[in-house]
């Protein structure tokens, strides 16, 4: 929206209102000049002068460009929906009803265990990262030898979740490690590729997508794995709207 090498001798004062705008286009490109500086906290003086930097004429004509950049943004999103990644996944009816279901196992666990291997393993890594940074109890294992599993097969434990991520979910290793968790208190929850495999028969509960599977061959799986982002995304602002109930009253509001 703006040009970089003119931010780059800006002020501290022109960089902050240049990132107000930036953030709150949508907004922006309906004020005044006064509204503007209200929310950025200067003078109607400063913003104009701010927009004459920038190299506008008038600030109406700033309001202007905002508005030719939001209509070539919608634009742009139209034209890449054959590109859209998710278009050929499909969902369960109840998702959201799934989703729900988990999050509040999660809610409640002293600890989340996080386990795949392969590309799954990437899965397991983000969403401990997610669930670490809302401050839950959270750990990633790509390896297919669990130690922890023997002490909770001796010390059942009735507050934890185990999150097992595989596309195919007829993955081996954690095939044998959810069959381990059965002999535990450990709540698990396959996510994976299709609603019937084995690895979900095994787990308490099934978190499933459809979509095409792409392995041109043994050693190559291009199968997208943003389906499981998603739903790793879902579960993090669950999670998030259940530690800051206020955050989804507003959204509703």
């Amino acid at each position: 929206m703006f040009d970089i090498n003119k931010l780059r001798h800006a002020s501290e004062t022109d960089i902050h209102i240049a990132n107000y705008i930036s953030n709150h286009t949508d907004s922006v490109a309906f004020m005044r000049v006064r509204e503007l500086a209200d929310k950025t906290h200067v003078s109607p003086a400063t913003i104009v002068r701010f927009t004459q930097k920038m190299g506008f004429d008038s600030f109406p004509e700033l309001r202007l460009a905002l508005k030719q950049d939001l209509e070539k943004r919608k634009q742009s999103l139209q034209g890449s929906q054959d590109e859209f990644y998710l278009k050929d996944t499909q969902f369960p009816i109840d998702f959201k009803q799934k989703i729900q279901q988990v999050a509040d196992k999660l809610e409640q666990a002293s600890f989340i265990h996080c386990l795949g291997t392969g590309s799954s393993s990437t899965m397991a890594q983000y969403a401990q990262q997610r669930f670490s940074s809302l401050g839950y109890r959270s750990f990633a294992s790509v390896s297919t030898f669990i130690p922890y599993m023997i002490s909770k097969q001796e010390t059942p434990s009735q507050d934890e979740v185990c999150l097992l991520f595989s596309v195919s979910g007829e993955t081996p290793d954690l095939i044998h490690i959810a069959k381990a968790l059965k002999e535990t208190g450990i709540y698990s929850v396959s996510v994976t590729n299709k609603e019937s495999n084995s690895l979900a028969t095994l787990c308490n509960f099934s978190l499933f997508y459809d979509t095409s599977v792409n392995r041109p061959s043994y050693g190559v799986d291009m199968s997208s794995q943003l389906p499981v982002v998603y739903m790793i995304e879902t579960l993090a602002k669950e999670l998030y709207l259940k530690k800051y109930p206020d955050e989804r009253e507003q959204s509703i509001d």
